[in-house]
């Protein structure tokens, strides 16, 4: 095109001038003439600086992270609320308490048991170690030997005591004998006399009549008076013999309660117990007592995991009671007051991250959807601020467009605030220059 300017000026010299062309003008017009013929190579123009281009569109300041109701994970009373609407809060900052006095004595209650339950394993622990590494206790040998020694010692003793107190122990043995005895025979006459068999005789008053030496004799008693005669006999001597025997049994008691005391019944068992001492000094654990320690500190190692997991629910549940910001923001709202029931899930406050605000275009033309791409960057005047643009940086641009203007649909862009001193606030409107690069 340069060429062709300079033969069309060079062609406008030569019909308007009819003087001989200059040195120069020659020399330009032979210049001309080559490069038509290909023979001459042109130097290419130096490139000019071309201002940067802009995509200019309006739009409006939001908050890319929606605004989030916190809750309680557990219901109860709500004690207190913290924050304020337009508080500013730090992440892990406590918004608001349920009253947690239960709570508090469940977390002690649970804190006790996993202490009893550690206490239970150091012992079930100490008794497996002391059977595994058992040895014979010298002391312990010694002192059960002592304690044999001196009840063969009592035994003997108590052996010498009885066989002085015998005799009289013997007395009362026979003379509980005796009175047994006596007691068959009386039961034997009593039972006799009111048998069924002499029944006849209650009623039969004939005289009682015996043959003797072929001769019959009769007696001036008769049948009735001797029955009658042999019951009363025979209950007096029955009642009689009872009582003996219960007399000569209280005499024994007595008598064996006086030697008792001093006998060689408890000198034996003194003497086997302190044999059974001596045995276990001497000998070690069986097998059967190591898998039985074994298996105790299995059970305990197991009651202590499912305190302390219960502990953690305790725990965890003493932590639901406060509610917590999740992250840096400001208070939106406060939804409820203190002192009410409240379930699980029912909103107390709102909180907004405002580190998540964007300005997105409302009016950005399809047009010009092919000069803008996310990271471009771009410069922002609020509405607010006219004077102090605040930069910014093409984020994305949304699949779907919003509405149209005139002719064309409009696609809104999403631009990152990369950072100010100034308060923006969410709903805040301006425009935007998105900047093309050179």
């Amino acid at each position: 095109m340069l060429l062709i300017a300079l033969v069309l000026v060079a062609c406008g010299q030569a019909e308007t001038e009819t003087t001989e062309p200059s040195a120069d003008e020659a020399e330009v017009s032979s210049m001309v003439a080559e490069s038509l013929e290909g023979n001459v190579e042109v130097a290419e123009a130096e490139p000019t600086e071309v201002p940067q281009l802009t995509v200019l569109a309006d739009g409006q300041v939001r908050n890319g992270k929606p605004a989030l109701p916190l809750a309680f994970e557990t219901s109860g009373k709500l004690l207190t609320v913290s924050v304020a609407v337009g508080d500013t809060v730090e992440a892990g900052e406590v918004l608001a308490t349920l009253d947690d006095e239960t709570l508090q004595n469940n977390l002690r209650s649970a804190q006790l048991r996993v202490q009893s339950a550690e206490n239970s394993l150091l012992q079930a622990q100490g008794e497996l170690a002391r059977l595994e590494t058992w040895e014979p206790d010298e002391s312990a040998v010694t002192i059960a030997g002592a304690n044999i020694t001196s009840a063969q010692s009592n035994l003997e003793n108590a052996q010498t005591q009885d066989a002085a107190a015998g005799s009289s122990l013997t007395s009362v043995n026979v003379q509980i004998a005796q009175a047994e005895r006596e007691l068959a025979s009386a039961q034997e006459s009593f039972d006799n006399a009111f048998s069924e068999g002499r029944e006849w005789e209650v009623q039969y008053n004939e005289p009682i009549c015996e043959n003797v030496n072929g001769f019959e004799q009769c007696s001036s008693l008769t049948y009735a008076e001797r029955i009658k005669n042999d019951r009363e006999f025979s209950t007096t001597r029955l009642q009689n013999a009872k009582e003996q025997l219960q007399v000569a049994r209280s005499n024994y008691a007595l008598e064996a309660a006086r030697i008792s005391g001093d006998s060689a019944v408890g000198a034996e068992a003194q003497l086997v117990i302190a044999q059974e001492e001596l045995t276990r000094a001497l000998k070690g654990p069986t097998d059967a007592e190591i898998a039985a320690a074994t298996l105790n500190v299995s059970n305990a190692e197991l009651a202590l995991e499912q305190e302390q997991f219960a502990l953690e629910q305790a725990q965890e549940a003493l932590d639901q009671s406060q509610l917590l910001a999740p992250w840096n923001g400001t208070v939106l709202s406060v939804d409820i007051v203190p002192g009410g029931l409240i379930g699980a899930g029912t909103p107390v406050v709102t909180l907004i991250d405002e580190s998540g605000l964007e300005f997105i275009t409302t009016n950005l033309s399809e047009r010009d959807l092919d000069q803008v791409a996310a990271g471009q960057a771009a410069l922002i005047t609020l509405k607010t601020y006219p004077n102090t643009p605040i930069e910014g940086r093409v984020s994305r641009v949304e699949l779907v467009a919003n509405g149209t203007v005139g002719d064309a649909a409009v696609f809104p862009v999403v631009i990152e605030l990369m950072g100010s001193d100034l308060t923006i606030r969410q709903g805040m409107t301006g425009r935007v220059e998105i900047l093309q690069g050179e």
